[in-house]
């Protein structure tokens, strides 16, 4: 009587889910899981790997070894080729995992809510946000009407327009339609995608143990891991560029789109363009990549005149000021120290690239094209506004997985006998490191520093349908989460508080302050002798989260 495969085979289906836990446990250090009240906890990677190894065990045996070695095989795949792709596949779909499982999913800093309330603005139909209020204070400063992402229109002062770029938003468009809560999924599957198009790319310019290295290093950066869990243009603009430099050379039409749709996420890619006429092949080519480029600058273009006034105006300022040489300097003293420390050194072996590009002139183009990208991706930010924190290499996003590709390169041009087991040990020494680097730059913990927001918003839910809030920090999650109206604090005159509410309240509405622990020093300094300023009546609300969050009634003051 002849034993039935399907017990051993389900044994070895749940080996591998088993295996698969235990490899996002290590990933991310853990994580808690609390779907409708009932609270999951896993922390410990051992205890699923235990699992695996029984369950394989048990599909052993219920199949036998022929059988079984048979399926893992097929699982796994018998050619060099099927074994990396698969590699890059499960790399990138742990980093969908962990994008999605520890997700912000807030409307939270300046750059998130920017995007989800410019997605909600069109999917609205609208280029810029509503203005309630404009009637009610004519007489107020434009900024009063703006929340944090957002600044007053140079056409109409009183219509806050998006700092930021539209292309992500115009990406999260479609999800807002079918819930408020998808549009913070199109950024995990644009990492994933990154992942994924770094194995491409890496297959191309060399072979597929170089794309499969590549993409496991690129998997475990621990400034894609951190920009993978914020709904921010940095991971989509870099995916849409090297799906550019991919598709360049095969299919010049689909690399114009993507092009178009890189700059409308991040417009500092403009200059990037030109590059990839070192790909095409030929006047033909360089056509169909144009005209398929154009409907993106176009809607650029738009939008910029009827947001901000000219075609080449944004959000972001005045580009004389947001570069300068000036910044040259400081920006040296930071980037590269930054890349060095969270990419380990091995990231510098990615110089030593141009000789082996010069030997291998079959893929010289492709080669020449992607080196100048980064280079000028690079040379870009040193250029631009400097910053203090780490996770502004985030601009340097779409320089990184070429980077990594190169020192690959490198790295297995050294054994090239050996260079699948090269690859392996590669990944085994600087995952594991690059992992604890994430970990210790808090990339796990922004879900719950963000959870201020998403608590503040579902308070706001709850106030009157008349209800406005007076916030900045908490603006966007107010408006997103809580579908509540804001006014600027910030942007009313230091003698006027009292004077906006009591405006406010006589046209109907129930205005509150929302405030984080911080900004009540602000708050009481800027309002000093106003009747509300003192802020001497207990809070409406005290959310304990990370950062305190309050939220007055001047009503029952």
């Amino acid at each position: 009587m002849s034993r039935s495969p399907r017990p051993g085979r389900a044994c070895l289906a749940l080996a591998l889910v088993a295996a698969a836990w235990a490899a996002v446990i290590v990933l991310s250090g853990g994580f808690t899981f609390a779907p409708a009240g009932l609270r999951l906890s896993s922390r410990d990677p051992l205890r699923p790997l235990l699992v695996s190894a029984v369950l394989l065990l048990a599909a052993r045996i219920a199949l036998g070894a022929p059988e079984f070695w048979r399926l893992v095989l097929r699982a796994v795949g018998t050619s060099r080729a099927a074994v990396a792709a698969r590699i890059a596949g499960l790399a990138a779909l742990a980093v969908l995992v962990v994008a999605i499982a520890w997700n912000t999913r807030a409307a939270g800093g300046s750059d998130s809510s920017c995007y989800v309330l410019q997605a909600e603005a069109f999917a609205h139909g609208r280029a810029a946000l509503e203005r309630p209020f404009a009637d009610v204070l004519p007489d107020a400063t434009p900024a009063i009407f703006a929340p944090t992402g957002f600044v007053p229109s140079p056409r109409d002062g009183h219509e806050p327009v998006p700092i930021c770029g539209p292309g992500l938003a115009l990406a999260m468009t479609l999800p807002f339609l079918v819930s408020r809560g998808a549009v913070f999924l199109v950024v995990p599957v644009c990492a994933a995608l990154l992942v994924w198009l770094t194995f491409a790319l890496g297959r191309q310019l060399d072979d597929e143990v170089t794309g499969a290295g590549a993409a496991v290093l690129v998997a475990s950066s621990p400034i894609l891991l951190y920009q993978s869990v914020q709904p921010m243009s940095d991971i989509p603009a870099a995916a849409l560029w090297l799906a550019a430099l991919t598709a360049a050379s095969r299919a010049p039409a689909a690399a114009g789109v993507c092009v178009s749709l890189a700059i409308l996420m991040r417009v500092n890619l403009a200059p990037l363009a030109p590059v990839l006429f070192l790909v095409l092949a030929d006047r033909r080519a360089w056509v169909r990549f144009s005209v398929a480029a154009l409907p993106g600058l176009l809607l650029m273009t738009a939008l910029n005149v009827a947001r901000y006034g000219g075609p080449l105006a944004s959000g972001y300022g005045s580009a004389d000021v947001l570069f300068s040489m000036a910044h040259v300097r400081p920006n040296l003293a930071r980037y590269p120290v930054w890349l060095v420390a969270t990419e380990t050194p091995f990231l510098l072996l990615a110089l030593l690239a141009p000789p082996w590009i010069a030997r291998h002139r079959d893929r010289a183009r492709l080669a020449a094209a992607a080196v100048a990208s980064a280079v000028l991706v690079f040379a870009t930010y040193l250029l631009y506004t400097v910053f203090d924190d780490w996770w502004y290499i985030r601009f340097l996003l779409p320089a990184l997985p070429i980077a990594l590709i190169c020192g690959v390169i490198v790295a297995l041009d050294r054994v090239p006998r050996a260079r699948a087991v090269a690859a392996l040990a590669i990944c085994l020494v600087l995952v594991p490191w690059r992992l604890h680097i994430a970990r210790e730059r808090q990339v796990f913990d922004l879900q719950r520093l963000e959870s201020r927001f998403l608590a503040t918003g579902r308070f706001a839910a709850t106030l009157p349908a008349n209800a406005l809030v007076l916030a900045m920090q908490q603006s966007g999650s107010i408006r997103y989460h809580g579908g509540r109206p804001t006014l600027a604090w910030d942007a009313i005159a230091p003698d006027a508080l009292d004077a906006t509410l009591d405006r406010l309240r006589a046209h109907g509405y129930a205005p509150y302050i929302a405030l984080e622990e911080l900004e009540e020093v602000r708050f009481r300094a800027r309002f000093a002798g106003q009747r509300f300023g003192a802020l001497d009546w207990p809070p409406a609300a005290d959310i304990h989260a990370p950062v305190r969050v309050r939220i007055y009634d001047p009503s029952s003051r």
